[in-house]
């Protein structure tokens, strides 16, 4: 039985150093570019720290995304900074960056946003 609830908790263990980690806060910013698909992304509270990701400020709607999602997303940040709302922004903490054209791993690339 010690060995079952010792291999439970090495299995419980190593799947908690990998996720999604929210971010809550109101948004503060949001920067579209004319030339660009990905949408930049700035809230109230910075955030987890991902060590792979150089910007500490910005978060990023993918550019890899569907039109659809990136859509969806930017909507609700649009609706959650017009009422001042806070939003829930999950990123993945091991990296999954955004590039910004030739320069790669800038941003923290958004996986969920409630």
């Amino acid at each position: 039985m010690k060995f079952i609830l010792f291999i439970l908790g090495l299995l419980l263990s190593y799947s908690a150093h990998a996720g999604w980690v929210d971010s809550i806060g109101k948004v503060e910013d949001i920067v579209t570019y004319a030339h660009a698909e990905t949408i930049l992304v700035k809230l109230s509270i910075p955030g987890i720290n991902v060590p792979k990701c150089s910007d500490k400020d910005y978060f990023a709607i993918s550019s890899g995304m569907s039109p659809e999602g990136r859509a969806r997303m930017y909507s609700m940040l649009l609706s959650a900074q017009a009422t001042g709302r806070e939003v829930a922004v999950a990123v993945l903490d091991t990296g999954d960056c955004e590039s910004w054209f030739s320069a790669q791993d800038i941003y923290r690339r958004i996986a969920r946003i409630q």
